[in-house]
């Protein structure tokens, strides 16, 4: 009989309970979210020194709002007011920050809450995901008007309220998704709604005060 191999081993240690289907999910999804997070800090990296020093300043706060994650009763889904500055970024600076931004406050969130390495590794990378996909909807809402400055605030905030919803949706998706994995689940809409109620309306009016925030400061 062969000995294990480092791979089995590293899945014994860190993945006991996952199947095949949510071991490919976590390898999937999990790289690609690491890949948006290095895009992400090469392109943040290659902008003017003030611009990169105020959206450092702006992931650290995020990241520092993770530190006191709010749980949801009955569930695993937390949230914290780091968002505020994650869509702030997003509306001032661009995709990129926000994704760092996001992945910051995830990566200290986790830390708190799961003792799971898979937990505290893929939480930034699932967020990061999620994140990329609002921040490319976002670009598209505001290539609709034919300037940015000339968007009212009204409808700076509708799109605002829009992009948390879809960020909320997704990152819920892909979270809910691996657990439903684990059991052998189909992923049901309900895993979603769940979740739903002041987590979202949480986030919602973080994006949209940022919104406002954004258009104050521009």
């Amino acid at each position: 009989m062969q000995p294990p191999s480092g791979f089995s081993r590293l899945h014994q240690a860190l993945m006991p309970d996952y199947n095949r289907h949510a071991t490919a999910y976590w390898w999937t999804v999990v790289p690609l979210g690491f890949l948006a997070i290095a895009w992400a800090a090469t392109d943040v990296a290659l902008r003017p020194w003030p611009v990169a020093l105020q959206i450092a300043a702006g992931v650290a706060m995020a990241g520092l709002a993770g530190n006191f994650p709010v749980t949801i009763p009955r569930t695993k889904t937390s949230f914290a007011l780091g968002e505020i500055f994650t869509f702030l970024l997003l509306f001032m600076h661009g995709v990129a920050p926000a994704i760092l931004a996001a992945a910051a406050e995830a990566a200290v969130a986790s830390t708190r809450t799961s003792s799971r390495w898979t937990s505290r590794i893929g939480g930034p990378a699932l967020t990061a995901i999620s994140m990329s996909a609002t921040g490319a909807m976002l670009q598209w809402m505001l290539a609709l008007s034919p300037s940015q400055a000339g968007i009212s605030l009204a409808a700076l905030a509708g799109i605002a309220l829009w992009v948390s919803i879809v960020h909320f949706v997704l990152n819920t998706i892909l979270v809910a998704a691996l657990p439903r994995l684990k059991r052998g689940e189909w992923l049901r809409w309900s895993a979603v709604t769940g979740s739903f109620g002041l987590t979202l309306v949480v986030s919602a009016l973080c994006a949209i005060a940022s919104a406002v925030l954004s258009e104050s400061f521009r």
